[in-house]
């Protein structure tokens, strides 16, 4: 891609703003509180600002999907998430912010004990790993530059390190509301033009009705139907993926940030208005950059840089400076937000709470700086091992949900006792299922693709072990412990 002088300004600039930011914000943090949480001071337009940018930094995935999936994208990621949206607004918001903690492992320590802590810690840092983002990032700078993948994999984690490590959540949430206008600004512009240019639902339905694509693998002929090419069972189980809202440290962290308990709920249902109007931006230039593809209009070289290729081919120069911009901040506010709550696992969920009850703020803050280099470390080998972000969100997410879910949710809404032990074996015994299910995938796959024992998706046996698990120990403990 051709780069005019006054296009690479404005991204120049935006990482300039960056870097000023993470300088400065610094003078803002007086303690642990302040680093960790903002001083728990989010007004409503901050918490929507921050919450927004962070929860959609996978936008190449999404691009990805809509290009080769179709209008189903809409489906697998947005229609179910808003369900679960509101399911989190009404029934768990308030209950978060007026817990008055900090991470997801202190609610399992409040519903279980400190054992369930330490490992919820442990699949919280997989579950908030920023490699998808960092990947995506790496994939947009090599497709700008030309820069061989892995160097601008190791200078986005670079650039990361530095503003996260200076202003720790003042940093991430002062770059939030920037990235948030820079996302919207940018997303947003590229359909119209691409309506403009090649014509509207005409031209999609012309275009895509060719059963022969150019790139040889994808059959665009239902790419306007709900269900795309895909399988009911795949649809189902990235239903069950969008229960990762109810454990993403992301949207409790938020919560728990916010200056009162009445903002989380009003703050997430504004925000699914924006993420609603993002997701038909996001999922139809993806359909367009196929059907222009299909009818010889576009030059894509995969379906992972769609956007560029498209954003590439109809804007001119400034506009593309803009909307790469507007990319690249869509990306970056969810990969600083999960770098740093990687962190706070290593730094007060085990540092702190598990292995040196006593340390003081200061030592808690230095060691959270600590762990933004592991987080960013094990973030960017996992970056060089997958080369798809939509893969590294089934994997992450079918192992994570297998794990948390179900000890999260009795923890909220069973009124009972509770088993402690319960938590643990469901836990370990759920991701260790979906583990295994996803390993024996891969060692008989065929094609390049796994093969499920019984054709059945892993999360699916990870859910149903977590939760048999858990109910079975949770009856028999505690009747013991009585």
């Amino acid at each position: 891609m051709n780069i005019a002088p006054v296009d690479l300004s404005i991204i120049i600039g935006y990482f300039v703003i960056l870097f000023i930011i993470g300088y400065f914000v610094k003078r803002k943090i007086h303690g642990l509180n302040d680093y960790f949480l903002a001083g728990r001071r989010l007004t409503l337009p901050i918490f929507v600002a921050t919450l927004v940018s962070t929860w959609y930094g996978g936008l190449l995935g999404v691009g990805e999907m809509s290009f080769s999936y179709g209008f189903v994208n809409w489906i697998v990621n947005g229609f179910f998430w808003y369900l679960v949206y509101l399911f989190f607004a009404f029934f768990l918001a308030k209950k978060i912010r007026k817990s008055n903690l900090y991470t997801i492992p202190d609610q399992l320590e409040r519903f279980y004990d400190n054992r369930s802590r330490f490992l919820g810690a442990i699949f919280n840092f997989i579950m908030v790993s920023p490699a998808p983002y960092i990947l995506s990032l790496g994939i947009i700078f090599n497709f700008l530059f030309g820069v061989e993948l892995w160097i601008t994999i190791l200078l986005v984690a670079f650039v990361m390190v530095f503003y996260t490590i200076r202003g720790g959540f003042v940093g991430v949430v002062y770059t939030d509301v920037i990235q948030f206008v820079l996302m919207m600004i940018g997303v947003a512009m590229i359909l119209p033009i691409a309506i403009y240019t090649y014509g509207g639902f005409d031209f999609l339905q012309s275009a895509l009705s060719n059963p022969e694509l150019s790139l040889g693998y994808i059959d665009t002929t239902r790419h306007l139907t709900l269900t795309g090419t895909q399988t009911t069972q795949w649809i189902i189980i990235w239903g069950f993926i969008a229960f990762w809202t109810l454990a993403d440290p992301g949207f409790y962290q938020r919560c728990y940030a916010a200056k009162d308990d009445k903002i989380p709920k009003k703050g997430i249902l504004l925000s699914i208005g924006f993420w609603i109007l993002f997701d038909i931006c996001t999922t139809f230039t993806g359909i367009y950059a196929v059907a222009a593809s299909q009818a010889g209009l576009l030059e894509v070289e995969s379906a992972l840089t769609s956007y560029l290729s498209i954003a590439g081919a109809l804007l001119p120069p400034a506009l593309l400076g803009l909307f790469l911009t507007g990319l690249i901040a869509t990306v970056m506010s969810t990969a600083d937000s999960f770098t740093f709550l990687g962190a706070m696992n290593i730094s007060h969920d085990l540092y702190k709470k598990v292995f040196r009850k006593n340390a003081t703020d200061a030592q808690v803050i230095k060691m959270t700086k600590i762990g933004i280099l592991i987080s960013v470390a094990f973030a960017v080998v996992l970056s060089l091992f997958f080369d798809s972000v939509v893969d590294m969100w089934y994997y992450i997410g079918t192992i994570g949900i297998s794990a948390m879910i179900v000890p999260i949710l009795f923890g909220f809404f069973y009124k009972g006792k509770k088993s402690p032990l319960a938590a643990i074996l469901s836990m370990s015994m759920g991701s260790l299922t979906a583990l295994f299910w996803v390993t024996h995938g891969f060692l008989n796959a065929e094609y390049g693709w796994p093969v499920y024992i019984g054709g059945i998706e892993p999360l699916y046996p990870g859910l149903l072990v977590s939760l048999l698990v858990f109910v079975f120990v949770n009856i028999i403990h505690v009747r013991r412990m009585k």
